[in-house]
C-alpha cells in the first residue's frame, strides 16, 4: 500500500444525527478538504453493508449530472473523478486514498462523513485503521434513538415516493416493523451508539462523540471542543453562516402523537 502523509478526518454517523452539518462545518470552515463528494460510501459497501449495486447507480446519477459541466479547480476535477471511478469500478478495484487525487498535494488533512460507516463489522473498522491510519481522527454524532428512527422514516418515504403521501404515516410506521425486518435491523445497529465507540476506540487513538441535540446549537464550548480535537481552526465567520442554515429539512412530514411514539419506542427495543 502507498505510503501518504495526509491525516484524515471521517465522520462515522449515525444517519439522521447531523452528519450533513459537520461535513459542511468542516468543509467551509476549516483547512480540511472535505471530499466533495460527501458519502464516499467506499468502506460499507466494501464490506457488504451497503450493495455495490446502489453505489454505482448512484454514482452513475452523479456523473450524467458533473460531466455536462467544466471541472476547472481541483476539488471539481476530484469530484468528477472519484464519480468516474466508482461508477466504473467495484470498490475491490479501488485504492480509498485514490478517491481524494488530485487533492492529496497541498491538503495535510482529508476526510469525508459516511453514516454507514458506524455498522462496519471488526474486519472493516481494521481495515480502515489500516488504509488510513490509528491515528485518524473518528466522529460520532448520536441522537435520541426514537427520534432518529422517525427522522430516517420519513427520509426513507421522502426518497421512495416521487410525491410522499404522509396521510397514513402512523400506520405504515407501525406495519414497517413487521414489513421491513432487515431495514429494522439496521435501524437498530444504527442506534448502537456504545458498541460502535467500543469498536472503533480498539482501533483508533482518536475519537470523539457529539450530540445531535447540542451539536445543532453550534455553540461556542461545543464547537471549541471539536476544535480542540481537530488541531484545527474553525473559522467564526463562516461558521455563523453554516449555522444560520437549516440542513435536510424533510418539508411536509407530519408529527406522531405521544402513544404511537411509545410503542415504537418499545418496537426498536425488541430483540430482532
Amino acid at each position: 500500500m502507498e505510503s501518504i502523509d495526509n491525516k484524515f478526518v471521517i465522520g462515522i454517523g449515525s444517519q439522521r444525527a447531523g452528519s450533513t452539518l459537520l461535513h459542511r462545518i468542516l468543509d467551509r470552515c476549516t483547512d480540511i478538504f472535505m471530499h466533495p463528494v460527501k458519502e464516499l460510501h467506499y468502506f460499507d459497501t466494501l464490506y457488504d453493508v451497503r450493495k455495490q449495486r446502489i453505489l454505482t447507480e448512484f454514482s452513475a446519477r452523479q456523473l450524467e449530472r458533473l460531466e455536462n459541466k467544466p471541472a476547472v479547480t481541483k476539488p471539481q476535477k476530484c469530484n468528477l473523478r472519484a464519480n468516474r471511478m466508482l461508477t466504473n469500478r467495484r470498490v475491490q478495484n479501488i485504492d480509498y486514498v485514490d478517491l481524494y487525487r488530485p487533492c492529496l498535494l497541498g491538503n495535510n488533512v482529508v476526510g469525508e462523513v459516511t453514516p454507514e460507516y458506524m455498522i462496519l463489522p471488526e474486519e472493516g473498522i481494521k481495515y480502515m485503521r489500516d488504509t488510513i491510519g490509528a491515528d485518524a481522527k473518528i466522529i460520532l454524532l448520536t441522537r435520541d434513538p426514537l427520534e432518529r428512527f422517525l427522522s430516517s422514516f420519513k427520509l426513507l418515504k421522502a426518497y421512495s415516493e416521487a410525491t410522499p403521501d404522509f396521510s397514513n404515516f402512523e400506520r405504515e410506521l407501525l406495519n414497517c416493523f413487521d414489513t421491513m425486518p432487515t431495514w429494522i435491523e439496521q435501524q437498530r445497529e444504527l442506534n448502537n451508539y456504545e458498541a460502535a465507540a467500543d469498536l472503533y476506540k480498539k482501533y483508533f487513538s482518536n475519537f470523539l462523540t457529539m450530540k445531535f441535540e447540542d451539536f445543532i446549537r453550534v455553540d461556542e464550548p461545543l464547537i471549541g471542543n471539536l476544535e480542540s480535537f481537530l488541531e484545527v481552526e474553525i473559522k467564526r465567520g463562516p461558521l455563523q453562516n453554516v449555522a444560520s442554515r437549516k440542513v435536510n429539512t424533510i418539508t411536509a412530514a407530519p408529527g406522531v402523537t405521544p402513544e404511537t411514539k411509545e410503542r415504537v419506542r418499545e418496537l426498536l427495543l425488541e430483540a430482532s
